[in-house]
């Protein structure tokens, strides 16, 4: 009963290399989203700045043409003309809109920085997200769940055998074997022996102890067995008795040699009486 049964196992999923994963994927996705995002912000800043520099550009060149239309009055002092403040009002619009775009330009500048920073930041932590990933998988492991199941029938089988020998002890056994355990009653189950059945009876013929004092106790138990008239589930009654002792000599090679002494009724339904150890 002592014997290592095993246990029946089945591959499961690691609940907590799972958790840190589904965590860890959700990261990559949320930071792979925000680098795209600054990306795509980016680029549309880019767009704009080339427009600007293109609007930009061509409200200089306008300026300029303005510049040296309105120089001359200016030279010759011939600003009251009737012709200079049309041109001069277009000069200044003109230069107006061309510092706009150039602040337009410069704020730009800045926020794309900004948001240059910002992917830079989230692409770094995406590379170290992926490399945690690639550390889980390489330090998962496969985890199994036991079926505890052939276990718990064999605990039962111990108990019930457990039970079975101490009701044998409290039934048969003498007084000084009322609060012993296994360790005493054990040489007792592992007698062998000789079973005789008729039709009403089955007479169990147990091997004596060369111990005399576990002589003693298995007569006892003999006794106390046939006068409280054990019956078996079939219905014959169980008698059990001492056999002869057993002598043994030496052999050549080292082996004892085991002879019984005297005879045992024999019949055609009678076996030798396994041993229980």
């Amino acid at each position: 009963m002592d014997t290592n049964h095993g246990y029946a196992k089945e591959q499961v999923v690691n609940s907590e290399l799972a958790k840190r994963q589904v965590v860890l994927a959700g990261r990559v996705r949320r930071l792979e989203h925000l680098a795209q995002a600054s990306r795509a912000r980016l680029a549309d800043f880019r767009d704009q700045d080339q427009h600007l520099q293109e609007q930009t550009h061509a409200f200089e060149q306008q300026w300029m043409e303005f510049s040296l239309q309105v120089l001359p009055f200016e030279v010759t002092s011939q600003t009251e003309e009737r012709d200079y403040f049309p041109l001069k009002a277009r000069q200044l619009a003109t230069g107006w809109e061309m510092r706009q775009r150039k602040a337009k330009l410069e704020k730009h500048a800045v926020r794309c920085l900004r948001i240059l920073n910002k992917c830079e930041g989230y692409c770094q932590e995406l590379r170290q997200a992926l490399r945690r990933q690639e550390d889980l998988e390489v330090q998962a492991r496969e985890m199994y769940e036991l079926d505890h199941a052939k276990d718990q029938i064999m605990t039962l089988l111990k108990v019930g055998l457990a039970n079975l020998g101490m009701w044998v002890r409290d039934h048969y056994f003498g007084e000084n074997y009322r609060h012993c355990g296994w360790q005493r009653l054990w040489p007792f189950f592992q007698l062998g022996g000789w079973i005789t059945t008729t039709t009403s009876e089955v007479q169990l013929d147990v091997r004596a102890f060369n111990n005399r004092a576990l002589m003693r106790d298995l007569e006892e138990v003999c006794r106390n067995v046939n006068s409280s008239g054990a019956i078996l589930p079939d219905g014959r009654r169980l008698v059990v008795a001492v056999g002869e002792r057993l002598s043994g000599a030496i052999l050549p090679d080292g082996r004892r040699l085991v002879v019984s002494v005297g005879e045992r009724l024999r019949c055609q339904r009678d076996g030798p009486l396994a041993r229980t150890g």
